[in-house]
């Protein structure tokens, strides 16, 4: 398991180096090219396309125009905020990284004898996967278009991550069948887009509401369920965080801004949530759910070679399982 985990780790890391190589090149090609129009903007030196050619200008344009919109200043084109844009990379790769991995989980599920639902349910990391692939596709539309709606999806994809969150730490209380998780899904992020459209001004109030959601929700999941975690992986998550909300912030306030760099705040600050995205699937995906650990390998339901790790890891099960009290330690081989 820990040759797995290290495993693990060292592909996410890789990718990420991977993206920051990717995103870099293709911003440093679009800026090396770029010249200045008459009207001061930046405007690209590509060979003339149509897309390249493209006008947002015809879009409503974002609450943030039109110099508001983080340091990276805003040019003309098809790619308004190239660095900005190539940075959401990240959530993709790490989104195609969960899916991988949830596909591998899949083929190992019936060897583990505790249930795990982002381990032995596909849709779970299917669905989380999926998400973290939107968060980044929006979060590139809005910083190509800086257009209102570009603005909204990128609001509307954070609702979709933290309402997985609250659904499956829900599922982790009482089990759910796969349509009812997606349909609860669906429809909760229906009605929260449908508030937030017509309703902008509680735009950031329903994110706040839903982040304060999640973290009550985790609290009597741990409080109920007994899970065995791996902490390491929360660290990670609440310390990329932290670096997160400074970036952006250092950005957004322009304390910390050079507008002709390619290392832009709020590009790090994409950066860093994915790897907080990518942090916290690992931390659902360590758990192990004490209460099914003691039924399932108290209860006899194992045998053969089974019995023989039982037998070895009774001590660990007895300490788990409240110190032993009220449970009988599982039958060695040679004592049956």
């Amino acid at each position: 398991m820990t040759r797995r985990i290290s495993l693990v780790i060292g592909l996410l890391i890789v990718a990420f180096l991977f993206e920051q190589t990717v995103f870099l090149g293709l911003t440093a090609r679009t800026l090396a090219r770029a010249d200045v129009g008459q009207d001061g903007i930046l405007s690209y030196g590509f060979p003339r396309s149509r897309l390249l050619d493209y006008s947002w200008a015809g879009w409503r344009p974002a609450t943030c125009m039109p110099d508001r919109c983080f340091c990276e200043p805003v040019r003309s084109g098809a790619i308004r905020q190239p660095v900005n844009t190539w940075s959401n990379l990240a959530f993709i790769l790490t989104g195609l990284g969960v899916i991988g991995m949830g596909i591998h989980d899949l083929s190992q599920a019936s060897r583990s004898g505790t249930f795990n639902p982002m381990r032995h349910k596909f849709v779970y990391p299917a669905v989380y996967g999926i998400v973290t692939i939107l968060i980044g596709m929006g979060s590139i539309f809005y910083h190509m278009s800086l257009a209102f709606a570009g603005q909204v999806v990128d609001v509307l994809s954070m609702y979709l991550l933290t309402s997985f969150m609250l659904l499956y730490n829900l599922s982790r209380t009482r089990r759910m069948g796969n349509g009812a998780f997606v349909g609860l899904y669906l429809l909760l992020n229906v009605l929260l887009g449908y508030i937030s459209i017509r309703v902008p001004v509680l735009r950031r109030y329903i994110f706040v509401v839903l982040l304060v959601a999640v973290l009550t929700s985790e609290l009597i999941v741990r409080r109920k369920r007994r899970p065995r975690m791996n902490e390491a992986f929360l660290v990670a998550a609440i310390a990329s965080l932290v670096m997160a909300c400074v970036a952006w912030i250092l950005d957004v306030s322009r304390v910390v801004c050079a507008p002709d760099s390619l290392l832009q705040g709020h590009a790090m600050w994409h950066v860093f949530m994915a790897a907080v995205i990518g942090w916290m699937y690992l931390y659902y995906r360590s758990e192990l759910d004490i209460s099914n650990i003691c039924s399932y390998n108290m209860g006899g339901g194992n045998s053969g070679r089974a019995g023989e790790t039982q037998a070895a890891g009774a001590a660990d099960l007895l300490r788990a399982c409240g110190g032993g009290r009220g449970v009988a330690p599982p039958a060695t081989a040679a004592g049956r």
